[in-house]
């Protein structure tokens, strides 16, 4: 009588024995396979055909499921042959073409233009293109015989004033600086005595119109520096402060247009600039500080000295009545600075002695 422990150690046993026929390889090919295995084993999505080795034997389960997950890649396995591939930095890069071939190498159009040295190249005749047409791009190259020979006149090419004369010659005579003025004049005028003293009977006197408009900007940029407050004074150091640069430039116009008239040997025209600066110098402010005052008397200094240059060298010629205004002006000047009283025993002596210059 079979117990019930004898029947399940039977159902075991059958169990056992289909798994070890199952995962057991067959050693003969020619053995049937159970219809069992095709139902438990694993298919393949693609084939739909048992996965089994290339002997013919049954994969493993672990296989089965390594095989469905895809294709094996190639394993990268690591060589020393590979590391002497490797490009030393310190290597020279290979050039793209070798140093001994013979081909010319060509530059770029736009370089052969900045050059400029070399012709363009012979434009061959066709039959749509005109004369014209060649000659027009001929002109265009900078270094074409033809546009040289258009630019030049004569041997030498002349300046632009002496080409055009649409431009009037006043106009062009505004371009040149006083020393190109002054020797073109001298070498036209020099060995002609007559032609020089007709040139100096219409010779004017200076125009100082332009320098006392100089002179009152400045005066003006003077005055516009100043705070414009009621709380703050007009005449103490942080007013200095900001129109001491304006001081300077009042002081170097002054100085500058009293140095021009000596050294031209315009006496009348100097003196007439002295009448007016000395009251354009009086104007300017009298700071409360003793110190920032030099400008104001360096300005009168400069003035004085260019009165006594003038009655010095001019003497009568400045005219009886420019000398006797600058006798009733000194006597008001020496309130300013009292150096200038310096000019009254200059001026007696032109007026007692007669003499033209002294």
């Amino acid at each position: 009588m079979a117990t019930p422990q004898n029947n399940t150690r039977i159902a075991l046993a059958d169990r056992l024995e289909a798994l070890r026929v199952a995962t057991t390889p067959s050693t003969r090919p020619s053995d049937p396979i159970p219809a069992s295995i095709f139902a438990s084993s694993l298919m393949d999505n693609t084939t739909n055909v048992a996965l089994q080795d290339y002997e013919g034997h049954i994969a493993s389960p672990d296989e089965l499921v390594i095989r469905q997950r895809g294709r094996r890649r190639p394993l990268m396995d690591w060589t020393p042959e590979q590391a002497t591939n490797i490009r030393n930095p310190f290597q020279r890069t290979p050039t793209k073409m070798p140093l001994s071939t013979n081909m010319i190498l060509r530059s770029s159009p736009r370089k052969r233009l900045s050059m400029g040295s070399t012709p363009p190249e012979p434009m061959m005749m066709n039959s749509n293109s005109s004369p014209h047409k060649l000659n027009a791009k001929q002109q265009l190259w900078p270094g074409s015989p033809s546009a040289a020979k258009k630019l030049r006149l004569g041997d030498e090419e002349r300046p632009m004033a002496q080409i055009n004369e649409e431009i009037p010659l006043a106009t062009v005579l505004q371009g040149f600086s006083q020393q190109q003025l002054i020797d073109m004049i001298v070498g036209k005028v020099a060995g002609d005595a007559k032609a020089e003293a007709e040139l100096r009977a219409k010779l004017p006197m200076p125009d100082i119109e332009k320098m006392e408009q100089d002179l009152l900007h400045a005066k003006r940029m003077i005055f516009k520096s100043l705070p414009t407050s009621r709380l703050c004074k007009k005449t103490d150091s942080t007013a200095f402060t900001r129109a001491a640069l304006h001081l300077s430039e009042f002081k170097r116009l002054l100085t500058h247009h009293t140095k021009q008239l000596h050294d031209s040997g315009h006496w009348d025209a100097l003196l007439d600039y002295i009448f007016m600066a000395w009251p354009c110098v009086k104007a300017t402010p009298n700071w409360d500080n003793a110190t920032h005052n030099a400008v104001r008397k360096q300005c009168f200094k400069v003035l004085t000295c260019g009165c006594m240059a003038a009655v010095k060298f001019g003497g009568l010629r400045l005219g009886t009545q420019r000398l006797q205004t600058l006798e009733k002006n000194l006597k008001e000047w020496s309130q300013d600075y009292e150096d200038v009283m310096s000019c009254v025993n200059t001026l007696s002596k032109a007026f007692t002695k007669g003499r033209t210059s002294l």
